[in-house]
């Protein structure tokens, strides 16, 4: 837990740290200690992390991106066409539940991935932009949003909300929809 929220004898920072400003990545979500993925609710909704030892006290910073990845499955083939899953579905359950549903809601998207068909990232693939123009992109979307609302889309407090992107009522029922779900 040291390692990913900080801590440790001297009270130092972690990963949620180094990835103030940046995005944390967490592969096989579902293998991390429970009590550190709990941990990680803290500095997602203070965008701080505060350490605390007998020695020293600290708070850093900590407004990052969360992205994970799991797979659906222990044996990872759970809704695969190719390959049959081996679980049953009591463990299934069991890994599902290593992560905790107020964990889960702070996760903005939920994105399954099917397998890729064979050949998919070989030649002839359509090729995107190229990493400098999607960075030009990106930094022209976050002027705008700068100059708009005075900071970035992901800072936007519930009044920022309210004024700059109200929704009329085909989108509310759209929202209303999707909520439902």
């Amino acid at each position: 837990m040291p390692a990913l929220v900080g801590g440790g004898a001297r009270a130092l920072p972690g990963e949620v740290t180094l990835a103030h400003h940046g995005v944390l990545f967490l592969d096989e979500l579902p293998e991390f200690d429970r009590r550190a993925l709990e941990a990680l609710r803290e500095p997602l909704e203070a965008g701080v992390v505060n350490v605390s030892r007998v020695a020293a006290h600290a708070t850093y910073p900590a407004r990052f991106q969360l992205i994970a990845a799991m797979n659906p499955c222990p044996c990872g083939h759970e809704g695969d066409e190719q390959i049959p899953c081996r679980c049953t579905p009591a463990q299934v359950a069991r890994y599902r539940a290593r992560i905790s549903g107020p964990l889960l809601d702070r996760f903005d998207l939920h994105v399954p991935v099917d397998r890729p068909e064979p050949g998919a990232f070989s030649a002839g693939a359509v090729r995107g932009e190229d990493s400098a123009a999607l960075a030009e992109r990106v930094a022209c979307a976050r002027a705008r949003q700068i100059a708009r609302q005075g900071c970035c889309n992901a800072a936007l407090t519930d009044e920022h909300c309210e004024r700059w992107c109200a929704t009329d009522a085909a989108g509310e029922r759209l929202l209303e929809q999707a909520a439902a779900r």
